[in-house]
């Protein structure tokens, strides 16, 4: 179990506490910190007669930490839960039993709720079986990642994580495991809870997704028939025109107006795609007069 971490220290106790008071017996648990200036040292040292292993100096990022973490492991079923996030009560019980039911089985998600920034729940995420194009396509997969374990040996037959990704290593990551036989097996019991708020990585950078998961799209792909390849595209363009112009408007909120002119031009095609289409014209004459982004923006 890996909890990689940097300036999280508002939540990182909850999430060391939801993990070491699972009380399972035969855990490994790892907090691998990128240097924090907060408080998160202070508390990782308070928690280290606990951990298996824990630092906090400069890494190269949230997928480098997991992998060294799971290169570590010397267990059967890895995980990472990030810093921000936590486990329900008996989640890793539960995990445990169904891979002891489950041999054949190498990867399992159970429900995930997400909460508020105080915790409080908002709605729950289902888990549900899904095919590559639909993963590729991010249509409906019903997958959310703190709710997921994996058995080594589909850690061992796909590959690390890519560390080149920044926001869609774990998707490029669940393509991989799919296009190699693993299917994700559903659970019933509620394993974890996601935090949203406004430090959250998820959804930070809506601009990279958006060139990361085209390029898990080229990636995997070819492993498609030709009718399910151009489905997956066309629900890949739903998902990238329900982006294209918060991302824009981001990277002009950053004064990256360049950047936002060149990602404007480079998803042209998804105009026809957009709600309403007028939404990528509006974004273009804020950009070409340097305009600053819409005060809904600046709202969320």
């Amino acid at each position: 179990m890996i909890t990689p971490s940097y300036m999280q220290g508002e939540y990182l106790e909850q999430t060391i506490r939801s993990v070491l008071l699972q009380g399972y017996p035969n855990l490994e648990y790892m907090v691998l910190d990128g240097g924090s200036t907060d408080a998160s040292r202070s508390i990782i040292e308070h928690y280290a007669p606990w951990l298996t292993h824990w630092r906090c100096e400069k890494d190269s990022g949230q997928a480098a930490s997991i992998l060294e973490g799971w290169q570590r492991g010397t267990g059967e079923l890895f995980a990472w839960i990030n810093s921000d996030d936590w486990y329900q009560a008996g989640a890793l019980y539960a995990v445990a039993e169904a891979a002891l039911k489950t041999p054949e089985q190498a990867w399992w998600m159970g429900p995930v709720d997400d909460c508020d920034v105080d915790g409080v729940f908002l709605k729950r995420h289902l888990p549900s079986e899904a095919d590559l194009a639909r993963v590729l396509g991010r249509k409906n997969q019903g997958w959310h990642q703190p709710g997921m374990f994996w058995r080594k040996r589909l850690i061992e037959k796909i590959g690390p994580l890519d560390a080149t990704l920044h926001y869609s290593f774990d998707h490029d990551f669940w393509a991989r495991s799919l296009a190699e036989g693993f299917p994700m097996t559903p659970l019933e019991t509620p394993i974890a809870c996601f935090r949203r708020h406004p430090a959250s990585k998820t959804g930070g950078n809506p601009a990279r997704t958006l060139l990361e998961d085209e390029l898990i799209f080229r990636r995997h792909a070819g492993k498609l028939s030709a009718e399910a390849r151009r489905q997956a595209e066309q629900w890949r363009q739903e998902f990238e025109a329900d982006l294209l112009i918060p991302a824009v408007y981001r990277l002009l909120m950053a004064k990256r107006r360049g950047a936002a002119f060149n990602l404007l031009v480079r998803y042209a095609h998804l105009i026809p795609r957009l709600d309403p289409p007028r939404a990528w014209f509006g974004a273009a004459l804020r950009v070409i007069l340097g305009r600053p982004a819409p005060a809904w923006m600046y709202a969320g």
